[in-house]
């Protein structure tokens, strides 16, 4: 299953690179993680929560951040399991500053396998959309108390 977005924050691409990679802000901001910790250089141990129509489930896993150059690209790489199903993806994200702040677009393909994956596999792409929106208002947010201002939601287009 392939996702592809964009979103824009209103920080300097510097700020808006660190955020993205920093693991309490992705533990605060990923919707349903209750762990997010640094197990090796670019690598992370996460646990996330997670419910798509009638089943939910806790995953454990790694992610490893692959190729970066910062402050402009770098690729996630993910795997976990659960109760419920596996998860394995990855994505690329590219940062572009822009004159009110910073241009993200990623795009991510995840394989999702088990029951997650049989009962529900046509709310997925709803439910990335979702969780997505959600994360960058977060990230944007972080950044705005951070920076002592208050902002307007991030806007994310998903294609």
């Amino acid at each position: 299953m392939q996702f592809t977005g964009s979103t824009r924050i209103r920080a300097p691409q510097e700020q808006v690179w660190h955020l993205l990679l920093d693991p309490d802000a992705l533990r605060h901001c990923l919707p349903g993680c209750t762990r997010f910790e640094q197990a090796a250089p670019d690598t992370y141990e996460a646990t996330v929560t997670l419910g798509i129509g009638a089943v939910r489930g806790s995953y454990n896993g790694r992610v490893h951040v692959r190729d970066p150059q910062e402050p402009h690209r770098y690729t996630l790489a993910a795997e976990g399991s659960g109760s419920t199903g596996t998860v394995r993806g990855s994505a690329a994200i590219t940062l572009s500053a822009t004159p009110d702040g910073t241009t993200i677009q990623w795009s991510a393909d995840a394989q999702i396998g088990g029951i997650i994956a049989n009962v529900g596999q046509r709310l997925l792409g709803g439910v990335a959309r979702s969780m997505a929106d959600q994360f960058f208002r977060c990230m944007e947010g972080r950044l705005a108390n951070v920076a002592g201002e208050t902002t307007e939601p991030a806007r994310t287009e998903e294609a």
